[in-house]
């Protein structure tokens, strides 16, 4: 039988594994955007960035406020990643489409994030499901940064 402390310590313990995964993932999406010569925030626009989306939707996509999507977005278009379109249904709105080149760099980077992700490589298959259940039992899963 193990005792409160021991139980509190093995917690504090598991919560620093996790916090290292964290810092892991934070280092690695930092790296990939350094290496497009992008910021977090526009690798984050270019990732959300699917279908043609206005300033607005990208804004909540973000979790920024739209006025911070701007400087984003200008940024992104005079790179010739984006450009702004007018939308059909509603000419007052601009509608956010990836270029070709836009498209490129975010397929390059995506392939770069998946070959040089820190990965769960060293678990075998049935570690990975039973890491998956266990972290599925205190926080629901979360899309890749990339």
């Amino acid at each position: 039988m193990s005792s409160p402390g021991g139980h509190e310590e093995l917690a504090h313990d598991v919560l620093r594994h996790l916090l290292g995964v964290m810092q892991a993932m934070k280092e690695h999406v930092t790296a990939l955007a350094t290496e497009f010569d992008l910021t977090l925030s526009q690798l984050d626009a270019m990732k959300n960035l699917g279908e043609p989306c206005s300033q607005r939707e990208l804004a909540q996509c973000l979790h920024f406020d739209a006025s911070n999507v701007t400087d984003i977005v200008d940024r992104l278009e005079a790179r010739g990643l984006v450009v702004r379109t007018v939308d059909p249904h509603d000419r007052r709105v601009r509608r956010i489409v990836r270029t070709p080149a836009g498209e490129e760099l975010r397929r390059q980077a995506l392939d770069e994030a998946l070959a040089s992700a820190p990965t769960v490589a060293p678990l075998s298959a049935s570690e990975q499901k039973t890491l998956c259940e266990l972290l599925g039992k205190i926080a629901e899963p979360v899309a890749l940064p990339f």
